[in-house]
């Protein structure tokens, strides 16, 4: 999936975006929440059943929850559990939430996928 510029410009930490649900519209995060794990923000990976998850990390993303047991199954960041996050407002399947084992900083992120947000100034 080809991204526009539009979800990549002006990704500062002044907080001038506010990313939103692509499916209901409720605000997920903002551009100073944006947060580089493995000196990336955004992140391209197949899973098991050889989907791609393209997706940014925040350090929070008030507007999803994480949902279910976490679990080191496919993880993609070694020494990270994770689990499914959704959105607050709809439900729908954001992307996920990562927890530290000990020892690692950030002790949380969030993965939010790229094709479930839209952008707001």
């Amino acid at each position: 999936m080809e991204v526009g510029a539009p979800l990549f410009d002006g990704l500062s930490g002044n907080g001038g975006k506010a990313f939103h649900c692509l499916h209901c519209s409720l605000a997920v995060s903002t551009s100073d929440r944006v947060l580089e794990i493995e000196g990336k923000r955004r992140h391209i990976f197949i899973n098991p059943t050889g989907i791609e998850c393209d997706f940014l990390t925040f350090i929070s993303c008030p507007g999803a929850y994480a949902f279910g047991a976490p679990t080191m199954e496919h993880t993609w960041f070694p020494g990270y559990q994770w689990r499914p996050a959704l959105c607050r407002g709809c439900g729908t399947h954001l992307g996920w939430h990562y927890e530290a084992l000990p020892d690692l900083r950030p002790r949380e992120f969030w993965g939010i996928l790229i094709a479930h947000l839209k952008v707001r100034p």
